[in-house]
C-alpha cells in the first residue's frame, strides 16, 4: 500500500504540474496565435481548459485519497482489481478496432467529397496503426 501512495503522489505532482503551467502555457499560446483564426484559438482555449478541468478533478481526487486511508484502499483495489485490469484491456482493443475501421469507412466516403479530408483520415489510420504496432512491438519484449 506505501508503493501505491509513492505512486499516487507522483500523479498528484505531475496534475498540479500540469494545474501550473497549462494557463502560462495558454497565455503564451495565445499571444502567439493571435493574428490566426477564431476556430484555432477557440480549440486551444478548450484543449488547455478541458486539460486544467480534468488535471484539478484528478489533483482533488488523489488529494482526497492520499489524507483518507478509506478511500486510499478504494482507490487501490480499482486500480488492481484483475477484472477491472482485464476489462480495461478489452475496451481498449475493441475501441481501435473500430475506430480504425470506422475512420478507413469515412476515409472511403470522404474521397467523393474532398481529397484532403480523405487523405487527412487516411493519414490519421495510418498514425494510429503505427502507435498500435510500436506498443504491441514494446510489450512482445517486455513481457
Amino acid at each position: 500500500m506505501e508503493e501505491f501512495r509513492k505512486k499516487l503522489q507522483r500523479r498528484t505532482y505531475i496534475a498540479t504540474f500540469i494545474c501550473l503551467l497549462a494557463p502560462a502555457m495558454l497565455i503564451v499560446l495565445q499571444i502567439i496565435t493571435k493574428k490566426s483564426v477564431d476556430f484555432s484559438r477557440g480549440a486551444i482555449m478548450g484543449a488547455f481548459s478541458g486539460a486544467m478541468t480534468v488535471a484539478v478533478f484528478n489533483l482533488v481526487r488523489m488529494y482526497s485519497a492520499l489524507h483518507d486511508e478509506e478511500k486510499l484502499k478504494k482507490m487501490y483495489i480499482n486500480e488492481t482489481d484483475e477484472r477491472n485490469i482485464a476489462l480495461g484491456k478489452e475496451t481498449s482493443k475493441t475501441s481501435l478496432l473500430i475506430s480504425i475501421v470506422g475512420l478507413s469507412f469515412a476515409a472511403l466516403a470522404s474521397s467523393f467529397f474532398s481529397v484532403t479530408i480523405s487523405m487527412t483520415l487516411a493519414a490519421a489510420i495510418l498514425f494510429t496503426s503505427v502507435v498500435m504496432l510500436s506498443v504491441r512491438a514494446y510489450y512482445n519484449k517486455k513481457m
